[in-house]
Formats: C-alpha cells, sequence, structure tokens
C-alpha cells in the first residue's frame, strides 16, 4: 500500500461526540446531552483505575479493563499499555513500567486484541524495537497517575508527563517534557498486540503529519489455525502542533537515515521537537478501517486542528467530562456511602464503552464482506461480546440508549446481509468466530424489549428465524456457520457428543441455542409472527432432552440418545469431548431462565430445587477453582441469572441475600474490582441492575425479576419515561424487602414488566435486615414460565 504525501487544511470549530437532546438532566432521548447546570456531579465517583487488576485467588480473576481515555461507545481508546502489555485491556496495575500509550483497546474481554499504533515520548532517540514490545518501556508509579472518564494522565519516572483525552472518533494528547531534555515521540504501526502481519508508516513534515496503517486483528488467535478470522487493515492518522525539528523511521532493528518519510517497509517513525520556547508536544490521532483519508477526516469533523492549544486541550478534558456526566445521570442514585457509589458509577461508566463505534465521521464503514459500506445516517458498531453481553448489558442499553442500541441492533442486521451469518462475536470488519451459541437473536430481542425500536425490525427477524432453522447459514470471509450442529438440533433435539473430533460444548450449545429461540420467539411474538414464535418456543425446550433423571443434571449424550460415560458435576470435558464451556454441569444445570417451573418440577419439586441452590450458593465465586467447581462461579456469564432463580420458587428473600451478598463481597472501588472479566460491560451491567434491585432474567422478554435496591433513593431515565426508585431504610446490611409499592398499588409478585414501570413508573420499597420470607412466595406471584404451550 502506498501513502499519499496530503497537505492538512483545518477549518473550523471544536466538536466533540455527537448528542442530540436538551441539557436537563432529565433528558429521556437516545444520546445523552452535554451536561448543563442542572446535571449532577456524579462522573467524581466513576474510577477508570478500577478492575485493572487481578481478582485474588480466582483462576480467571483478571478484570482486564484499561484505565485510558475514550468517550461513550467510543471508537479510540487512548490508553497505557503496561510491562509486555500483551494482557487484554494492554494494563495491568501490577506492572511497573508503561511500554506506550495505544490507540485501542477492549474492556474488559477475555482475550487481547488492539494496542495498535503506540506512541511513546522518550528524552532521546532509543533503540529500535525489532518487534520488541517494551523497548521503549518507562518506570511509573500510581501515585503519579490520574484516571477519570475522558481524561488520563501520568508523570513518567524520567520526568515526561503523558495527558489524554478522546471525543468518538480522535485522540487529543499533551506530552510535557523535562527542560534540557530532547522531545522525542515515537510511534510503533507494527505494535498490534497480537502480531502485526504488516505495516506501514510515512510522516510529511509540511503539514507536521504522520499516518500508516497495520495488518494484524487475530482476536483470541482466531485465524491463525488457516481460517483467516479476523483479519483487518486499521489505519491512523496524527497531526502535531509543532513542527519536527528531526524525523526518521524504523523497520525491524534498523533505523533509516534522519529525515527518511517512510515508505511500505517502515513499521515506526521517531519525531523531535525543539521545546526551547514551550516544553509541551500536542497531537490529535484518530483512526479509521476505511482508510487514512478516513482517519484525517474523522480529527477534522471531531477535533480540527485549527484548535491545538494547551486551553484547547483543557477544554477539550472539560467537555470529555460533560459527556459523561450526562451519560452516568441516565441513572441518578442517592444516599449511598462515597465508596458504594463509586462502584456503581464505575460499573455504569464501563457499561457505557461497548460495543464500540467503527463507522467514521462520514458514515463509511467496511462490512463483513470486505468492501466499503455507509452507515447512512446511523452509526455501525462493532466489537459485541455476544455470548456475554445478551444477559443484561444489552437490555441496560436498550434501556438507557436506545438511539445507540437500535443502532446496535442494525449494525448486527448489517453484518448478517453482508458477511452472511450474524456474528457471535463480532470485531471490527469480521466476526472472530469466538465463542458459541447464536447470542444476536437474544441481544437484538434484548433491545428491541426494553426500548430500542428504531431499526429494519422485520429484517432482523427474518434473518434471525433464517439463521435458527437453517443449517447453511455461513459467513465466508471467517469460515463459521452461525450456529454450528444445527442439523442435529433440529433433527436429534440435541447435539451429540462429537468424541475425538473435537467437538465444543454440545451441552453448551443446546443451552445456549434454547436461549436463542426463546429470546427469538418473544421477539417474533411481539412483531406479530405468532407462528414462529410457537415454533421457537417449542424449540427452546430441548434442554429437557439432555436432563438426566438418574443424576439430576444436564448432560451430554452420544447420538444414539446414551449417556456418555464419565461424568461427574465438577468437570468440562469428559470422553474425549467438551462437553461445557467456561463451566461444568453444575454450573449449567440452572440455564432455562425460561422455564424454571419445569426445571424444578424435574427435580422433585419446588422444595428440593431450592435445596439444592442452597448448597450451590456455599460459595458465590467458587472458591479457587472457578470453572472446576459444581458451585456457583459468578464471575462469569453462565452463572449471572443464578441468583435471581429463588424469585420462581417462592423465596425471593434467598435471592435478595445473595445478590446483595455478592455485590457487597465481589465487587469493590479496588483496582482488583471484579469477579472476572468485565466482558465489555457484561459483568457491569449485571451490578448496576442488582443496585437497582431488579434483573432482566429471561432473555429477549421485558420480564424484570426483582430483588432489593442499593440506594434510598434511585431515578432512571428510560427509552420511554422516568423511573423512580425508594427504598425506606436501605443500608449495606438491609437487603431484604418488607413490603413493595407500584405505582402506588401494593405488590406482592417478585417480577413486573418493563413496560409497566417505563412511563413514570413509581417502586417504594421499604427494606430491613431480617427476612421476610412471606413476601413474594404465593406460587401465583412467581414470575413466568415458558414451557412451549399457548401462554
Amino acid at each position: 500500500m502506498k501513502i499519499a504525501q496530503v497537505t492538512v487544511l483545518c477549518t473550523g470549530a471544536l466538536l466533540l461526540a455527537a448528542t442530540s437532546c436538551s441539557t436537563s438532566k432529565k433528558c429521556q432521548c437516545g444520546s445523552a446531552s452535554m451536561a448543563g447546570p442542572a446535571a449532577e456531579n456524579v462522573v467524581q465517583y466513576a474510577k477508570p483505575i478500577c478492575g485493572t487488576d487481578v481478582y485474588p485467588d480466582v483462576p480467571a480473576g483478571q478484570n482486564n479493563l484499561f484505565p485510558g481515555a475514550v468517550a461513550p461507545f467510543g471508537m479510540i481508546q487512548w490508553s497505557p499499555d503496561t510491562g509486555s502489555g500483551t494482557t487484554p485491556g494492554g494494563y495491568k496495575y501490577y506492572d511497573t513500567e508503561i511500554s506506550g500509550f495505544s490507540l485501542d483497546h477492549l474492556s474488559g474481554a477475555g482475550c487481547a486484541d488492539g494496542g495498535n499504533f503506540s506512541f511513546m515520548p522518550m528524552p532521546g532517540v532509543g533503540e529500535p524495537p525489532n518487534g520488541r514490545r517494551m523497548a521503549f518501556a518507562e518506570a511509573f508509579s500510581h501515585t503519579n497517575e490520574v484516571a477519570k472518564p475522558g481524561y488520563y494522565a501520568v508523570t513518567l519516572d524520567n520526568g515526561i508527563k503523558v495527558e489524554l483525552t478522546a471525543t468518538t472518533r480522535t485522540g487529543f494528547g499533551r506530552f510535557t517534557f523535562p527542560a534540557g531534555k530532547t522531545a522525542t515521540v515515537a510511534i510503533n504501526a507494527a505494535s498490534d498486540v497480537n502480531h502485526s502481519d504488516d505495516s506501514a508508516i510515512a510522516i510529511n513534515p509540511d503539514t507536521h503529519e504522520v499516518s500508516g496503517w497495520s495488518i494484524g486483528g487475530y482476536f483470541c488467535q482466531a485465524g491463525k489455525n488457516g481460517r483467516q478470522r479476523d483479519k483487518r487493515t486499521i489505519y491512523f492518522c496524527a497531526i502535531f502542533d509543532k513542527p519536527f525539528s528531526g524525523y526518521g523511521t524504523w523497520s525491524g532493528a534498523a533505523y533509516a537515515p534522519s529525515g527518511t518519510n517512510g515508505n511500505d517497509t517502515a513499521s515506526g517513525a521517531f519525531l523531535t521537537f525543539d521545546t526551547s520556547a514551550g516544553r509541551t508536544v500536542m497531537a490529535k490521532v484518530a483512526i479509521s478501517y476505511v482508510s487514512i483519508d478516513n482517519a484525517r477526516a474523522n480529527i477534522e469533523a471531531e477535533s480540527p486542528v485549527a484548535h491545538f492549544s494547551s486551553r484547547d486541550f483543557d477544554d477539550a478534558v472539560k467537555n470529555a467530562g460533560n459527556v459523561w456526566n450526562s451519560w452516568l445521570n441516565k441513572v441518578e442514585v442517592s444516599g449511598g456511602t462515597p465508596d458504594e457509589l463509586q462502584v456503581f458509577y464505575t460499573m455504569l461508566y464501563h457499561a457505557f464503552i461497548g460495543p464500540t463505534t467503527c463507522s467514521d465521521a462520514n458514515g463509511d464503514y467496511t462490512g463483513y464482506d470486505g468492501q466499503v459500506h455507509n452507515a447512512n445516517g446511523h452509526v455501525q458498531y462493532a466489537n459485541f461480546s455476544g455470548w456475554d453481553i445478551y444477559r443484561s448489558e444489552a437490555q441496560l442499553l436498550g434501556m438507557l440508549a436506545p438511539k445507540e442500541a437500535s443502532d446496535m441492533a442494525q449494525s448486527l442486521l448489517n453484518d448478517y446481509q453482508q458477511g452472511g451469518a450474524f456474528p457471535r462475536w463480532g470485531v471490527t470488519t469480521m466476526d472472530s468466530g469466538v465463542m458459541m451459541g447464536d447470542p444476536a437473536a437474544p441481544i437484538i430481542a434484548d433491545y428491541y424489549a426494553f426500548g430500542a425500536t428504531n431499526f429494519d425490525t422485520q429484517a432482523a427477524l427474518a434473518g434471525l428465524v433464517n439463521a435458527a432453522t437453517n443449517p447453511a447459514v455461513y459467513a465466508p470471509r471467517s469460515k463459521t456457520h452461525e450456529r454450528d450442529g444445527l442439523a442435529d438440533y433440529l433433527n436429534l433435539g440435541y447435539i451429540p457428543n462429537q468424541g475425538q473430533q473435537g467437538g465444543y460444548g454440545p451441552v453448551s450449545m443446546v443451552l445456549e441455542y434454547d436461549s436463542a429461540d426463546f429470546a427469538l420467539s418473544q421477539f417474533a411474538a411481539a412483531l406479530g409472527d405468532d407462528s414462529d414464535s410457537a415454533m421457537l418456543l417449542k424449540n427452546a425446550q430441548d434442554w429437557q432432552n439432555l436432563y438426566n433423571p438418574e443424576t439430576g443434571y444436564i448432560q451430554m449424550r452420544d447420538r444414539d440418545g446414551a449417556w456418555s460415560p464419565g461424568f461427574t458435576n465438577n468437570i468440562q470435558r469428559y470422553d474425549g469431548d467438551q462437553a461445557y464451556v467456561e463451566g461444568t454441569a453444575g454450573q449449567y444445570l440452572w440455564m432455562e431462565p425460561f422455564n424454571y417451573k419445569r426445571l424444578a418440577d424435574l427435580m422433585g419439586g419446588q422444595d428440593t430445587a431450592v435445596k439444592r441452590l442452597d448448597d450451590f450458593f456455599t460459595k458465590l465465586n467458587a472458591g479457587d477453582r472457578g470453572p472446576d467447581s459444581w458451585m456457583a462461579w459468578l464471575g462469569n456469564e453462565p452463572c449471572l441469572e443464578t441468583p435471581w432463580i429463588y424469585d420462581f420458587w417462592g423465596a425471593p428473600y434467598k435471592t435478595q441475600d445473595v445478590v446483595r451478598r455478592a455485590m457487597n463481597e465481589l465487587y469493590t472501588n479496588a483496582p482488583a474490582a471484579y469477579p472476572g472479566n468485565d466482558d465489555l460491560g457484561e459483568m457491569s451491567s449485571w451490578y448496576v441492575f442488582s443496585a437497582l434491585g431488579m434483573f432482566p432474567e429471561l432473555p429477549g422478554s421485558d420480564v424484570l425479576v426483582i430483588g432489593s435496591p442499593m440506594f434510598s433513593k434511585a431515578i432512571v431515565h428510560t427509552s420511554c419515561g422516568k423511573i423512580t426508585i425508594t427504598a425506606k431504610g436501605a443500608a449495606k446490611d438491609a437487603a431484604y424487602v418488607q413490603s413493595l409499592t407500584v405505582n402506588g398499588k401494593t405488590w406482592n409478585q417478585p417480577w413486573l414488566r418493563f413496560t409497566d414501570i417505563c412511563r413514570k413508573g413509581a417502586l417504594a420499597y421499604e427494606l430491613g435486615t431480617t427476612p421476610n420470607t412471606s413476601w413474594g412466595s404465593d406460587p401465583h406471584d412467581a414470575p413466568p414460565s415458558y414451557d412451549g404451550s399457548a401462554q
């Protein structure tokens, strides 16, 4: 690829991330407004550093979040990479060196991705990295570090201060160098965390610009098995406020001569600046998945270089904070301690980071067919952590961000129409094919159920039903079928043991398809398609074909129907196949959230089922065994719905107890803030819903099962109106509902529908420290279970 040397003409005023509603903190439209005088200063409670450490004594306890600068659902995440920088999120709190500040990161994913275009200010020119990510590493201390929503700063031990802020598609950096030291900035175009297959960089001294591209990707190492999943080209443009007093490039271990502008073989650049008249160097940066020209245009659209002073930087930081404050004011809570407020708003902050924008300011994006498309007034989103976020993150975004969530639903439909299949774990230009199930179905249904309806619903339904019934649905670029094993699922009513052929979670896959089919049945019903709704609801009952009455667990079967030998309730793999994905039979037993009545019947009745659930919660996070235990592992997604099951079985007070214990014991405002990966907001959304005293247990449905609120008051600005939640007696140790009224009426059901409360809804609780075992215990008051018959 050739990089054109283009002169940049910069005009216009400073623009921030697009917003479209009034300045009132009670804004009820889809995008957050700029925070006006009435907005509470809740952004002070959000702590991006939380979630950057490892939860102690638990396998897979890495939180994997990053502390750097990002806007809500931002395309760019300008953040430090510590140590080798090869871990998910790029940053580990326990590291003592920063190796660079790269432009893209995933928020709390289980695998590394991004780390592209690492910038590193230095007091001189060091050795070329030659593939070494720590070639320019410098020591730092957390005492010299600040992380706020939309702003990150650190003073390195060598005295260089780095400050970063962001709009949706751009970053703005300010580097302050010690007096008397050479001011150098190195840019590594080959810093992709999973290795760059190829890269190039070019320097245009006339416009103070550096630009380039990198080919890489390979999320979760996808594609390195020869299937070529997730291989993408990403482009960048950086424009500096000062001329270069010197510049050059490197390739591998060799520097090109000083003054070399770069070419297709250069993988990095170094720039030196004359700071005798001022010790700061500033840069505006942007990325694109389409072209360098589009990256450059993103800068012009959101952060024009006509505004390039230190005051402009300070204003950009302030504006970024205001944008975040508006978003965080979508849920106003009061009455808690400072620590509780910090945990809550940190979780809400992380819930608003993903999925991420992947279309440029002009609407261009590279689709899943590899071609350039235009979003035509919408925003194309990517980085859907599908297996994770359908459980509560999608519902939270549908409720609080309907405009964005509608575009997210349309984005998934675009991926299907352009790429051949809905993605499982969709990254920026292709489905990675990672994980299993069919998560796009519940994600889209979740968005719709909670108020995000502005997308092509009929086309989405048609595509999802096709994918649920047609084994041929296939994405040629990622070489993945949307539903692996679908023919067996439809013909046998389960997916059999694959033995030495190397299956991937046939038991888990059936449960995932059942949840997807249930969610899709609700979506179809909402759109008036009763025939497909009934068919899908019937298919969703297939989990019963894997229930073994002899053991009382959901187990793997052979193709002839026999139970596969070697089963125990605390292992993932037996008889040559991985029966369960990231869990065990003990943890997957409960994954039928739409038919808990039938599960209790199979277990021998409600009393027996409750006793088994009590035993399951002997430990909340499986002690030190995580995915190799039969007990609860609330640090991972398959167990997230389990505390709420008591609501279905006549013991809501036990839901209230377990949920509050999990909130108090597993979530903190420390760097190790989470009991596991946040997975692009899923764990955060679980906490937010729990703190509000409700949870969307049934995928694709607007049913909310009830716990108990953490705060004495919460005002939730939803897609259709304002919900006010009050809780007399609320306290950390007051988890138990004594009474509840909904819209002024006595309410004894441990559930309600979003549509019951989204228009000026009012929930008034009385809470206490001792259980009220009778509230919500009447079997007639239980949340609905769907057995496949007419409801």
